[in-house]
Formats: C-alpha cells, sequence, structure tokens
C-alpha cells in the first residue's frame, strides 16, 4: 500500500490545525474559569487569540463576528499597547 504525499501533508495540516483550535478552547476555559463568575470580556478574548497567533479571520470565525470587527478591536487593542511602551505604564 503506497501513500501519496500530499496526502500525508493534507492529513498534517488538518492534524495542526485540530491542535492549534484544541489550545485555542482550552486556554479560553481556564481564562473564565479564573474569572470566576464575572464573564470575559470579548476584547479579552480577541487578545487572548490573538496572543496565540491566530489570523483575524480566524478569531472571527471562533467569536462570531465579522473580520472587520475583529481588525477594529486588534487595532485598539494595539493601540492601547503602543500607548503604554511610550509612557511606561503599567
Amino acid at each position: 500500500m503506497t501513500t501519496n504525499k500530499s496526502t500525508i501533508s493534507q492529513t498534517n495540516e488538518l492534524l495542526n490545525e485540530l491542535n492549534k483550535r484544541i489550545g485555542v478552547m482550552i486556554s479560553l476555559l481556564l481564562r473564565i474559569v479564573q474569572q470566576e463568575k464575572s464573564s470575559i470580556s470579548l476584547k479579552d478574548q480577541v487578545r487572548i487569540l490573538d496572543n496565540l497567533n491566530l489570523r483575524p479571520r480566524d478569531i472571527a470565525a471562533i467569536l462570531g463576528r465579522t473580520s472587520s470587527h475583529i481588525n477594529k478591536e486588534l487595532a485598539g487593542i494595539r493601540k492601547r499597547k503602543t500607548i503604554r511602551i511610550v509612557t511606561n505604564k503599567p
């Protein structure tokens, strides 16, 4: 039985994508549990997913929002991060 290299490559890509998404779900669940009864904000969810190196369109798909909405959230997050760095505020 011979296995086509493209089939192996596709299988590896699928496994990598599944691993990535499982990591995201675990991370989100842990953050929610840590915050006890209060829910995690959309901005915090976007920040977590962005820190996991997901693309904005993937973040949008996970959170059920549009890509443009996620890009707007990311712009605000990055702007605030830059202001903190420049002003040396925690």
